[in-house]
């Protein structure tokens, strides 16, 4: 009698042959399981990806800042991260030649000061948005649970996107942590709690 496990299973979509290059795909449609790769079907996969909100900021002519969730650590000898910014919108332009920029990493509660920078306009820096000039003469945002001055090590235009990788040169992380003390996640086009 054969167990389960040792029958032959069927075969699966990704089990097709490699491709003779790598990166190449299978020839025949059929043989893959997805659909072609284009902006709204990449928007979908992303959206199923919870991911951390950040605050972005530095100085071009002004405050500038945007609401992030590509934010990645990279490095942690020497501390570095990296992040993505549009690069026709004002925070875009401003990190072309951003020397300086200051990561804000939000609380749950903060989905109000994540949305106010998740648009375009002049207006992120009023409203629920509590601010001061902090080091480097940035724009520094108030009642965050961390947040960290970095410097800009590289540059790279990836499609509509400014890919900056930053060195982080100070960090503060608050020791008392109250109500909506967590952080604040994007999934499914939505600020959620964790």
């Amino acid at each position: 009698m054969s167990s389960p496990l040792s029958s032959p299973l069927p075969p699966s979509p990704l089990s097709s042959p490699l491709p003779a290059r790598p990166g190449e795909l299978p020839a025949r449609a059929e043989e893959r399981p997805g659909r072609a790769a284009g902006p709204e079907e990449l928007r979908a996969v992303m959206r199923r990806h919870a991911a951390g909100v950040a605050v972005i900021t530095t100085r071009g002519g002004g405050p500038v800042g945007f609401c992030a969730t590509s934010l990645a650590s990279v490095s942690l000898e020497p501390p570095t991260v990296s992040f993505g910014v549009a690069l026709g919108s004002t925070s875009g332009r401003a990190w072309r030649r951003a020397a300086h920029g200051i990561v804000h990493l939000l609380r749950s509660d903060q989905a109000d000061v994540a949305s106010a920078f998740a648009v375009t306009g002049p207006e992120k820096f009023a409203g629920p948005v509590e601010w001061r000039w902090g080091p480097c003469g940035l724009p520094l945002l108030d009642g965050v649970p961390a947040w960290m001055l970095v410097s800009t090590r590289t540059r790279l235009v990836v499609g509509d996107h400014l890919l900056v990788v930053a060195d982080v040169r100070e960090t503060v992380v608050e020791t008392v942590v109250g109500p909506g003390g967590g952080p604040l996640v994007h999934h499914d086009g939505r600020f959620l709690a964790l």
